[in-house]
């Protein structure tokens, strides 16, 4: 048996989900919801519906027929796995020859794509798209990931709980790459994965 692509990159399927998840508690959305910030209606791990899917039914219809099971919930994120991957492709074509994702950054774009979307990145994040043809991918992630500056903003607002996924997507590469590391801030000792200092939330 082929091994799962949420197998293949376990950190981005775990936060896939656990943002994506009813309260975050790791169950998928079985009955489809209307995310007010997003403006979609939303079903299993993040899965959206558009607008031609749900044009003309009533919330209960679409309730009723795009109703997704367990086990296509668990399909389906290797699925959105599946699509961000051709995302990471696209951005991996825009950076200088000689220069590479790593293993980590690549997981960490993994579930930003599946959020975002490749076209809102790349025609939104100007300074990062800047960065990345310049092969800067420490200001890439930081246009990307900081809770100030990245994509963290839902209805023209910043999101708590965006900034949060952001910082901990943010965070893989350097989990991967054994950048991990602890310093005390008022007596408290936090971590920090990044190689730059990001705002506080």
């Amino acid at each position: 048996m082929a091994e799962r692509l949420s197998d293949l990159y376990p950190q981005a399927s775990k936060i896939i989900r656990k943002y994506e998840s009813v309260n975050q508690s790791g169950q998928p959305h079985i009955i489809p919801y209307y995310d007010k910030l997003g403006k979609k209606w939303t079903v299993g791990f993040g899965r959206t519906l558009g607008d031609k899917q749900t044009e003309g039914l009533t919330d209960d219809q679409i309730k009723e027929r795009y109703s997704m099971p367990m086990e296509e919930a668990e399909a389906d994120i290797d699925r959105q796995i599946e699509t961000s991957l051709q995302g990471v492709n696209q951005l991996s074509s825009m950076l200088p020859e000689g220069v590479e994702f790593s293993k980590g950054e690549i997981e960490a774009l993994i579930p930003l794509i599946q959020n975002v979307g490749i076209t809102k990145i790349k025609s939104q994040g100007v300074k990062a798209m800047e960065a990345l043809r310049k092969g800067d991918k420490k200001e890439f992630r930081k246009q990307l990931y900081d809770p100030d500056e990245g994509f963290v903003k839902a209805g023209g607002e910043k999101q708590r709980g965006l900034q949060a996924r952001r910082l901990e997507e943010g965070s893989i590469a350097k989990i991967y790459e054994g950048g991990e590391f602890a310093r005390k801030h008022g007596g408290i000792v936090m971590r920090n994965y990044y190689d730059y200092e990001p705002r506080s939330i």
